[in-house]
């Protein structure tokens, strides 16, 4: 029997799976799970509160041994009815001809049946079945959560595409459209596919459209393809991990708990740390001003005073109530030190993994700890020489085409989008220049003057054969792109 299933390549489930905001504990759904594809992307991301469903019951068996700490149900998504809304749903959904939906009858799916529910009202007669999958799914979502589904191209232009459209234009946002070409599935399958990524929000009452987005899938890479006059050839060849590595700031797992720590007298002064939770709390290119939070930071086998045993029971005891945050309430049912958190050496240069406006790497000169809405960069080159490369318009040039554009023109940055940064040769540049582009970075760092970016994009340029002014003018029009977006 013909379920509809294709399979989604790797690179394109992982690609999905960034698509949403943050990784978080939310619950998150994937309702036709096929040979896991979406389920290990999401592992791999961090997510641990995952759901799936697949009818299938073979490829349910080859799969659900794989991930003992999801929950997978061997049903018909149609049917399910779960207790709870979701936070997030990402899926590919199978591809079944209007015509060929009743083939599934024995299965408990028929086109008479589908129409007898009312969240399908507004469905065209003609609707094939992915179509009945997604609008399902916006049904299971909490109000602003977020659907990203990949599926066949083919409806924009057929007669039941503007029902479609306006169907899902009366329950969702658009966020993003993202088209593309390649060999995305098994041989024989259909390749003209969307990505949709999608916010549950009936209350809209404007309408914005988004500009499609186009990768390319190639060499088992997903590449975006962009017009030739937005296009210039870098000609950059060293890559990210010579000279740094990358990481993501500290978590906690609960903020009200561990942030900013209510009723800390100065006997509890020892467990508290400063720590930077916000770009905003930044100005300029130092955090020697920066506002900073408190931090509760107990270390494993360190004695509690009476005043943190009380506070830390007070929060056992909402954990034990509520059951979440799941991870921690998990925690604490193994480990009697669930309240402990490990210090993440913030050390290094921030970046904001979320750009609104300007570009803007960080020096960490005061050695606060930073949040996880940083990323922590590791220089193994002089760390001001690092900076400088870091700190011009040929990275963020590279920044704005690798990142993924959101509303209002919102940029979002993977840690796996920081790796693949290129720069120039070190090795390459005189002596002469690597003092001056320390002395402009120390500069930027003390007095974050703007006039040093374009001067350390001046010195690089002799070693790209690129001109400043080409790079400028190319990072700025990109940009302008995504703020009018």
């Amino acid at each position: 029997m013909d379920l509809g299933q294709v399979f989604t390549d790797r690179v394109v489930a992982n690609y999905m799976v960034s698509l949403f905001f943050e990784v978080s504990n939310d619950r998150i759904l994937d309702p036709c799970f096929g040979g896991g594809a979406f389920l290990k992307a999401c592992k791999e991301a961090g997510y641990k509160n995952v759901y799936g469903c697949e009818i299938d019951e073979k490829l349910y068996k080859e799969v659900v041994n794989e991930y003992p700490d999801y929950k997978l149900f061997n049903v018909d998504f149609l049917s399910y009815d779960p207790h709870e809304l979701f936070d997030k749903i990402i899926m590919n959904p199978p591809y079944i001809r209007q015509e060929k939906i009743d083939d599934l009858e024995c299965l408990g799916i028929s086109k008479k049946k589908l129409r007898r529910n009312s969240i399908y009202q507004g469905l065209p007669s003609t609707a094939n079945l992915y179509m009945y999958f997604i609008i399902k799914a916006i049904d299971l979502l909490k109000d602003k959560g977020e659907l990203v589904v990949i599926f066949p191209s083919s409806w924009m232009n057929a007669r039941s595409g503007q029902s479609f459209k306006d169907l899902l234009g009366s329950r969702t946002k658009i966020e993003q459209e993202i088209r593309i070409r390649g060999e995305l599935f098994e041989k024989d399958a259909l390749v003209d596919v969307v990505i949709l990524k999608l916010i549950k929000d009936s209350t809209l009452t404007e309408k914005k459209s988004v500009e499609p987005e186009y990768l390319e899938l190639a060499d088992g890479k997903l590449k975006k393809v962009v017009g030739h006059s937005e296009e210039i050839a870098l000609n950059l060849s060293v890559p990210f991990s010579k000279y740094s590595s990358v990481r993501r700031g500290l978590t906690t797992g609960w903020n009200t708990m561990f942030i900013n720590p209510q009723g800390m007298s100065l006997q509890s002064e020892e467990c508290i740390k400063k720590i930077i939770s916000s770009p905003k709390a930044v100005q300029g290119y130092s955090t020697s001003s920066a506002e900073t939070d408190n931090l509760l930071m107990i270390s494993k086998g360190q004695m509690l005073t009476d005043e943190l045993q009380e506070y830390i029971t007070h929060f056992a005891e909402i954990l034990s109530s509520e059951k979440k945050p799941k991870t921690l309430y998990e925690r604490s049912k193994a480990s009697s030190e669930w309240y402990t958190l490990n210090e993440v050496d913030s050390n290094g240069i921030l970046f904001s993994y979320f750009v609104r406006n300007d570009m803007k790497f960080v020096m960490n000169t005061s050695n606060i700890l930073a949040r996880d809405n940083f990323y922590i960069i590791y220089p193994k080159i002089d760390k001001y020489l690092m900076f400088a490369l870091l700190n011009n318009y040929f990275t963020y040039y590279q920044l704005e085409t690798i990142g993924k554009k959101y509303g209002a023109g919102l940029l979002k940055l993977q840690r796996y989008d920081i790796e693949k940064l290129k720069f120039v040769d070190v090795e390459s540049i005189s002596d002469d220049d690597k003092e001056k582009l320390c002395s402009l970075a120390k500069k930027l760092v003390q007095f974050s003057e703007e006039k040093c970016i374009y001067d350390i994009t001046e010195i690089l340029s002799k070693y790209t054969k690129k001109k400043t002014d080409e790079i400028l003018v190319g990072y700025q029009n990109i940009k302008k792109k995504r703020l009018e977006a």
